[in-house]
């Protein structure tokens, strides 16, 4: 039997917009912690230890999102998973590779640590690997396959997206911070990556998934004018270019659905719209972009309120280094 949970932005702005749990007729429910916690999809992120890393494994699921057709939300932006394949939905392509379906993907426990110098890690206890560029990360955590090991990489912004959306709806918000604890980011440098005030930005066992350190995101970029590049819908990791501009630096008011060949925005959260002041925002934290650019996510230790749940950086090229820029290993 397959178990539908939704989520309705009912109004944009306000500094984290006004939202509603739905059923799949878009009808606004009440839900408890036993509705997530008795779903399969949520009782399955669970921990694992993989090639020696601390692990979280993210069972499949289902994805519809677009706009409420009739009714009391008619017209507002919707967001639907599902355990099982239900007619109008679609596998999250998170858990797609090589045009293949897989069961789950694994994301690390904690932001990427330096394990052994060569490969990029998750381990307790220690600080987060910085001050390498985007190729490199990416090396070290593909290092990790050799000797039999397989699947393992920088984690990418479908992985990202499938743990936000499952992370949105069921905090009931945007505004992370506030629904789920601060996290680093009101201090002046990195602290271990199991820190407790790191891991108060922690859901369901992934720990950090703001504030510390940014973290480096496969799969985003944007183009010499600024229009958005995303990695295809099917997992093969080829970047298709958009037809969609990334908006101005600024808070976000909605997020991109643009669609084309191979590609769907409207699974990811990019945004779409901005403004500058923070309380005209929808979503609570920061966005900005520049030309030829890669992506981070989640803000830094003294990002503030900007840092979140929904921080997303396309601003500096592949080439930058720094010590407030990390990453997050992933398996598939």
């Amino acid at each position: 039997m397959d178990i539908i949970i939704g989520f309705v932005c009912t109004a944009t702005g306000g500094g984290a917009g006004t939202w509603q749990r739905i059923d799949e007729n878009y009808n606004a429910i009440t839900t408890t912690a036993a509705t997530f916690n008795n779903h399969p999809t949520y009782a399955g992120v669970v921990a694992q230890t993989i090639d020696g890393q601390a692990m979280m494994k993210v069972p499949k699921y289902y994805l519809k999102t677009g706009t409420v057709p009739s009714g009391t939300y008619a017209g507002k932006r919707y967001w639907m998973v599902s355990d099982q394949p239900v007619s109008g939905f679609s596998v999250h392509p998170a858990f797609m590779n090589v045009g293949a379906q897989i069961d789950q993907f694994w994301v690390g426990k904690y932001q990427g640590t330096n394990d052994g110098g060569t490969k990029l890690g998750s381990a307790a206890a220690v600080m987060p690997l910085v001050s390498i560029d985007f190729p490199t990360m990416q090396a070290r955590a593909t290092a990790r396959n050799t000797g039999g090991v397989t699947g393992f990489g920088l984690w990418n912004i479908y992985q990202l997206s499938a743990i936000q959306t499952l992370a949105l709806i069921e905090i009931g918000g945007s505004d992370s911070q506030t629904l789920v604890g601060q996290g680093h980011v009101s201090g002046s440098s990195a602290l271990a990556v199991d820190n407790a005030t790191v891991a108060q930005a922690t859901w369901r066992g992934i720990v950090g998934l703001w504030g510390n350190v940014w973290q480096m995101v496969d799969g985003l970029q944007t183009d010499a004018s600024s229009k958005y590049m995303i990695w295809d819908k099917n997992g093969n990791k080829t970047y298709k270019t958009t037809s969609l501009t990334a908006p101005a630096g600024n808070y976000p008011i909605t997020m991109a659905t643009a669609t084309g060949t191979d590609y769907d925005l409207a699974t990811v959260f990019a945004a779409e719209t901005t403004n500058a002041t923070a309380g005209n925002g929808t979503y609570g934290d920061y966005f900005y972009q520049s030309p030829s650019c890669v992506a981070y996510h989640g803000g830094y230790w003294s990002d503030g309120a900007n840092a979140g749940l929904f921080s997303l950086y396309v601003h500096y090229a592949a080439s930058h280094s720094n010590t407030a820029i990390g990453g997050r290993l992933a398996k598939v």
